[in-house]
């Protein structure tokens, strides 16, 4: 029943809307949708607005109308650095409890899912979650007992609808992810610990985009791990003077990575997964960094009957508030190993104030 207000934060050069911007509040961490659009609280006044490849702005938060300036237009104009990313990576695991908070904590926000099958959406995917995590970190000695330091409890579910596929479609449903799926991807620490082993005797080349009172915003490519197939492409923001990395966005290349299925008439294919893409960002509150917002995008193709079907799932993990937790968890949690679908218990949809993007809304209303 809270009164709120809608932003609208765009680029100050282009005017182009600009998707998963932070505004973080006193209390409250909120993010803009696909069109660059956010619902906030109407009492709400001062406000951060900042994005990874732009300068940070404060605001009273009267105006509706925000705009950002980037601060770098041009990779390829930037020069090679010898910036030692692994470096940067092993001194920020080996003191990742300074940095990062890392007791137990209970998160208020929503997981969106979509997929979509040959560039058009099939699936969307709205919920409220409290997420519940007892060090912040993956924990490597529980990797095969998720459960004991990441839960998932269900609250709501605001948006639900799925393409439904007749007798003659050779998919017999969307692809997506499941929750036993991404636990590890909601927690930086585990990646940056794939990245260092994936590249260990291979280099990983840099270029300083950016830099202003300590803040570096840092491209990076590394070769190519030819026995696994990958390579790692991203950029990030690194405050030299916390030596935190502040959002990591990373594209992973795989070359060999694919799942064996067998569809409804017992025919066997192959799903290849050729890019995945992952976002962690965080905000500083009491000299530490809390986790905000985690994306995930998985892009590749089927092959049915000699058709290629392209497919890609995107994930995104909006944390909007914290409260210390417990070290027990939750009461009432997801089974990590089902899909989120089958973990509502009626199938039941109770639509509240959520900005849908008009792609999103379009979906939601077609017959």
């Amino acid at each position: 029943s809270q009164s709120t207000k809608t932003l609208i934060i765009s680029d100050a050069e282009d005017s182009k809307p600009i998707p998963n911007a932070k505004i973080v509040t006193e209390n409250s961490v909120f993010y803009t949708n696909d069109d660059g659009k956010v619902l906030i609280p109407d009492d709400i006044k001062d406000i951060e607005v900042s994005a990874p490849s732009y300068e940070i702005k404060k605001t009273d938060g009267k105006s509706l109308n925000i705009s950002l300036q980037p601060i770098f237009k041009d990779i390829d104009e930037v020069l090679i650095t010898n910036i030692d990313l692994k470096k940067i990576f092993q001194t920020l695991l080996a003191d990742y409890k300074n940095i990062y908070y890392t007791k137990p904590s209970l998160y208020t926000g929503s997981i969106k899912q979509k997929s979509f099958i040959d560039g058009s959406l099939s699936h969307l995917l709205v919920v409220d979650v409290n997420i519940w995590s007892k060090f912040n970190f993956f924990d490597m000695n529980e990797i095969n007992n998720p459960n004991s330091f990441f839960q998932i409890g269900l609250n709501n579910v605001k948006y639900y609808k799925s393409k439904k596929f007749d007798h003659n479609s050779k998919l017999e449903s969307v692809p997506n992810l499941q929750p036993k799926d991404f636990v590890g991807t909601f927690f930086m620490n585990y990646h940056i610990v794939g990245i260092l082993n994936s590249m260990k005797d291979l280099k990983i080349r840099t270029k300083l985009l950016y830099e202003n009172s300590g803040i570096q915003k840092i491209y990076f490519e590394s070769e190519e791990n030819t026995t696994l197939g990958v390579k790692f492409e991203g950029i990030l923001t690194f405050n030299k003077n916390d030596n935190a990395i502040v959002n990591l966005k990373t594209n992973v290349e795989q070359k060999k990575y694919f799942s064996e299925k067998t569809d409804k008439n017992g025919v066997k294919h192959k799903d290849y997964t050729t890019n995945a893409e992952l976002f962690f960002d965080f905000y500083k509150r009491n000299n530490k960094y809390y986790p905000s917002l985690i994306t995930v995008k998985g892009i590749g193709y089927s092959i049915r009957d000699e058709k290629k079907i392209s497919f890609s799932v995107d994930q995104e993990m909006k944390l909007e508030k914290y409260t210390e937790g417990n070290k027990r968890g939750l009461k009432n949690k997801i089974d990590l190993s089902k899909s989120f679908v089958d973990n509502i218990p009626d199938k039941s949809v109770n639509e509240t104030k959520t900005l849908l993007s008009k792609e999103e809304q379009s979906f939601i209303d077609a017959k």
